[in-house]
């Protein structure tokens, strides 16, 4: 007994300690400056404006497009985070980096054993699943080993992999909601009383401010539990009616009053779009002679040849699922048998249900503008699946001898080597991206004058191959980013344009009149669009600059240290 606490919790340290190596390196000072690994230079930056702007108000200012209330977006994650920093007087980029991942990643273990615990009395089961949610990958390292020779391709086939769970800070905290409310139901889920069932159902409903891609299907699942067992029973469970209204309108009123549901991004439907951009895209699986001989057929559909292009569809269906899932493919033979012999238990049909629509969604939808954001439904279907592969496991080992013990290492080992080139990336020198020293102190003084707007030069997405940068790159030509407003706590006229797709606004309209504005002598016009659009501050870096003269539109230098020019908006 005491062996098997002993494996439980080294299991729960070293995969919390290795988890938190994607993330706790970044945001920290070096020779260079602050550095940024993976996509905490573009993410983490986001997250850092966004934090800083909840410190201020409820909901937020769009700290990336001023003037405007952030909308379509759940920025739940960055509202827990900002209450940390300002209970604990701890600056964001500490919050961020260093302390929730260390917390995240020891609360996901805790509480995957605990769970599966509770559930299957067994605590291998138990121990496998934390495991899993750790470190289950792909088998894109095959693909990479095959074709460069070298460990690589967590997201070859799409899907961020439970190694990189880190990196998606809203994402953890949606998977700790997710397993707490889990506790709550199946401690509960046989008792009858309201207001039980309207706290478990609450807390299932903060995760829509969270992540609303583990809402939908999670919600959806609870409606067809719930039905499933009125037609079973005849009888309405006050436990279950309290928890799915309560679910419902927590949900609701959250994303309706916070805003996330204003000027809302619409879904597409595009059936297969992530096969299709599968095999098209360089940096995924590529397979252009299939892309080819698809998108031929597909726009020449002859019914000699139908057969044909479906066929092709559902292997790349099945190549998806393969590659993504790795060894948890194996989980759907223990579904099979437990549907065979009628023995799925209630939070078994739960996932099920979950798995299917996180499955089913972002393969018939995607997102306006930004199509890969759907593949975060598909986050939940992996993370479920592990637990049907845990108990698969299982299954093999508790027979007892030589044979399956060694089957059982093999697929522990097959599934999680993946995870080993993913954590790598992390341990690098130097980092991709960074913030050089001089803009750090250029950043601080802003950040110390009066709050204002600050018009930064456009993003020029073709500067960095053009100079041919050797790493680390500055943030202003590493990636359109909100750096400029998450290191001064001000509003941007214009950053970050990825995410102002994200949240569906016009950011196009914007930049044209910003690129108008830096190569433009009509001072009118100048003057007028610092006035109009109530700017305060041009942050300006390198060889960036406009064409005026400061006195043409009544600005004044305040700060110049060879790197940065930061000019004030006389009003």
């Amino acid at each position: 007994m005491l062996k098997a606490k002993l494996l439980i919790l080294l299991t729960i340290i070293f995969g919390t300690v290795i988890l938190s190596l994607t993330m706790i390196r970044s945001g920290s000072l070096y020779d260079f400056g602050i550095g940024f690994w993976g996509p905490n230079g573009h993410d983490a930056i986001w997250h850092l404006s966004l934090i800083n702007q909840l410190k201020k108000q409820i909901p937020p200012l769009n700290p990336i497009y001023s003037g405007q209330i952030l909308t379509n977006y759940h920025w739940g994650f960055d509202f827990f985070a900002a209450i940390i920093s300002k209970l604990f007087f701890l600056s964001p980029i500490f919050v961020y980096f260093k302390l929730l991942p260390i917390i995240f990643a020891l609360s996901i273990g805790i509480l995957s054993f605990y769970l599966v615990k509770l559930v299957t009395k067994n605590n291998l089961t138990a121990l496998l699943f934390t495991l899993f949610n750790y470190f289950a990958g792909s088998f894109g390292w095959i693909i990479t080993l095959i074709r460069e020779g070298k460990m690589g391709g967590e997201s070859l086939f799409w899907s961020m992999q439970s190694a990189s769970t880190l990196l998606n800070p809203p994402y953890a905290l949606s998977l700790i909601l997710l397993l707490i409310g889990f506790i709550f139901w199946i401690k509960n889920k046989n008792s009858n009383k309201f207001f039980i069932g309207v706290l478990t159902g609450v807390f299932f409903g903060l995760i829509s401010i969270v992540k609303i891609y583990a809402t939908i299907p999670i919600g959806i699942a609870f409606v067809l539990y719930f039905t499933f067992k009125y037609l079973q029973t005849k009888k309405i469970s006050v436990f279950n009616l309290s928890l799915w209204i309560s679910f419902a309108l927590t949900s609701f009123l959250l994303l309706y009053f916070l805003g996330a549901l204003r000027n809302s991004t619409l879904l597409e439907f595009k059936p297969f779009w992530f096969e299709h951009s599968m095999i098209e895209s360089l940096d995924k699986l590529y397979l252009p002679k299939l892309s080819s001989l698809r998108t031929t057929l597909a726009s020449n559909i002859v019914f000699i040849k139908l057969p044909i292009l479906l066929a092709i569809e559902a292997s790349l269906f099945f190549i998806f699922l393969l590659g993504n899932m790795g060894v948890r493919i194996l989980g759907f033979w223990t579904i099979f048998q437990k549907i065979i012999k009628n023995k799925l238990n209630d939070f078994e049909i739960l996932l099920i249900t979950s798995m299917f629509f996180s499955l089913l969604i972002p393969h018939i939808f995607i997102q306006k503008g930004t199509a890969w954001n759907t593949i975060q439904f598909f986050y939940y279907f992996l993370f479920f699946s592990n637990f049907f592969l845990a108990q698969f496991i299982t299954n093999i080992f508790q027979k007892h001898n030589l044979k399956n013990y060694l089957v059982t290492s093999l697929l522990i080992i097959i599934s999680i080597i993946g995870s080993i080139a993913t954590i790598k990336d992390y341990l690098g020198n130097p980092p991709p991206a960074a913030l050089p020293r001089n803009e750090i102190v250029a950043l601080n003084f802003l950040k110390n004058q009066k709050k204002g707007i600050v018009l930064t030069y456009p993003y020029d997405q073709y500067k960095k191959e053009e100079l041919k940068l050797k790493t680390p790159i500055p943030l202003y030509l590493y990636e359109t980013t909100a750096y400029v407003s998450a290191f001064t706590e001000n509003q941007s006229y214009l950053e970050d344009e990825m995410n102002t797709d994200i949240t569906g606004l016009d950011w196009k309209i914007r930049r044209n009149e910003s690129l108008k504005f830096f190569n433009s002598t009509d001072k009118f016009f100048g003057r007028g669009f610092l006035l109009n659009n109530k700017i305060d501050y041009i942050y300006l870096v390198d060889a960036q600059n406009f064409v005026f003269q400061t006195t043409d539109i009544f600005v004044d230098k305040i700060f110049d240290n060879g790197l940065v020019k930061i000019f004030k908006v006389e009003k």
